[in-house]
């Protein structure tokens, strides 16, 4: 039954191309957020106080740790998963967006959303949505690690890895950046090409404006909106006192979050 309404609704609405904001959690997306709605750009109407479209969130609860504990990975295919597993997947899935949606009009030529777990199920997300693009921000893992922002080691790491999550660690912490953005990086790359984007948040921070207007235009939006985007990011994205706090700590400490994400801190081109 629910098929055939979700059916219905996408005869009014095309929901199958949005661009969805995504990384791990502390990241800097709710300046991408911001920069997006100046602009006038669909990012939903029930948010968090970080902009995350909320519509999701019980759906991710509900289905990113059985996912995982199936897959140990983000980076999956959907025949990887149990019978169950991928119809609640699916199921949940529609049902979210098709809350999200129900604010969106058929004038509405740009939406998405931003919610930083929606990286987790990108191979269920682009089942429903075949138009679907990514932007997914990566920041230096050192400083992810020394955070506050553990929400995601918390939720995510035991299914991930299959190993208790002993505490706020920040080992712990850059095991989890490593794998879950590197993981996402090779899905992005492989299955969606000039739609996966990837941009630093130090990055975006030295140059808003030209990192965002540059990183949609590549991706087909058109120059006007991408512009006024870019625009809205000069006026909102500031850099943090908390970039490359890492090398307040103890040399030691230091090289020692170093050599537990190397690869993927040079994959990012963070230098060791």
């Amino acid at each position: 039954m629910l098929d055939k309404i979700f059916d219905k609704f996408f005869a009014y609405q095309d929901t199958t191309a949005p661009l969805l904001i995504g990384a791990t959690g502390g990241s800097g997306t709710r300046a991408l957020h911001s920069a997006l709605d100046k602009a006038n750009f669909f990012v939903g109407t029930r948010l968090n106080h970080a902009g995350d479209a909320m519509d999701f969130e019980p759906y991710l609860d509900e289905i990113i740790n059985p996912i995982l504990r199936e897959t140990r990975s983000l980076d999956y295919v959907l025949d990887q998963l149990s019978d169950g597993t991928r119809a609640a997947a699916e199921r949940g899935f529609k049902a979210a967006l098709k809350t999200y949606t129900a604010d969106l009009t058929p004038k509405a030529g740009h939406w998405g959303w931003k919610n930083p777990r929606s990286m987790y199920i990108l191979p269920i997300i682009a089942a429903a949505c075949p138009g679907m693009s990514f932007l997914h921000l990566v920041r230096d893992g050192r400083d992810m690690a020394l955070s506050d922002n553990q929400n995601q080691p918390n939720k995510h790491y035991a299914a991930l890895f299959g190993e208790a999550y002993e505490g706020a660690a920040p080992e712990f912490a850059i095991r989890l950046w490593a794998a879950a953005n590197s993981q996402v990086a090779d899905w992005g790359e492989r299955e969606l090409g000039s739609r996966y984007m990837r941009i630093r948040f130090e990055d975006l921070c030295a140059a808003p404006g030209a990192v965002m207007s540059d990183t949609l235009i590549k991706r087909g939006i058109e120059p006007s909106l991408a512009n006024r985007i870019g625009a809205g990011a000069d006026a909102v994205i500031k850099s943090p006192s908390s970039i490359e706090r890492w090398k307040s700590i103890p040399v030691a400490d230091a090289h020692a979050l170093t050599e537990k994400a190397r690869d993927a801190l040079e994959r990012f081109g963070y230098q060791p």
